[in-house]
């Protein structure tokens, strides 16, 4: 079977993404906020897919087509049933004794006064969610949830926060 160079596929492969994520987002199975994440879901599968591909059995395009469809048929079948994520904003998690989990939560208190308001809800947010879950709750796609983790590490980093083997990090 002939190799089959991504860079050949990726126009195809990126159209076939980008055609299905707004048809998907239009037609209300899926949020505006979602529709980077599917595309990129249904590249990644069509890139994995690319080996099994057989130019005798079909063309390139519908190879390409036939592997995005069922991606998008399976990514929105699981969304339909998934769970609704409570907000446990005002919660307070306590460790055996109690004191541990105070003095946490005073020092990341202290901390989200240092930035601005949506990077503090999303660290209040990945204090008891994943960042895919934060972004769901934000309605924002995973990229903005990660330039925004990206945005917070470097507010407290300049703030003399950080790992404790960082110049000037405090323990």
């Amino acid at each position: 079977m002939p190799e089959t160079s991504f860079e050949k596929a990726y126009p195809l492969a990126r159209r076939a993404a980008q055609v299905r994520a707004i048809a998907a987002v239009a037609s209300g199975r899926a949020r505006a906020a979602d529709r980077e994440d599917l595309e990129q879901e249904a590249l990644l599968r069509i890139w994995q897919a690319l080996p099994r591909y057989d130019p005798s059995k079909g063309s390139l395009g519908t190879f390409i087509e036939r592997v995005a469809e069922s991606r998008f048929r399976s990514l929105l079948r699981s969304r339909r049933h998934s769970v609704t994520i409570e907000p446990l904003d005002g919660m307070r998690p306590a460790s055996a004794d109690g004191i541990p989990m105070v003095e946490f939560r005073t020092d990341f208190e202290r901390l989200l006064r240092l930035v601005g308001g949506p990077e503090r809800r999303l660290a209040s947010l990945l204090t008891v969610h994943s960042a895919s879950e934060a972004g769901r709750i934000l309605g924002v796609a995973r990229s903005t949830v990660y330039r925004r983790i990206e945005r917070l590490r470097a507010a407290l980093l300049a703030a003399g926060y950080g790992p404790s083997g960082c110049p000037g990090g405090k323990r």
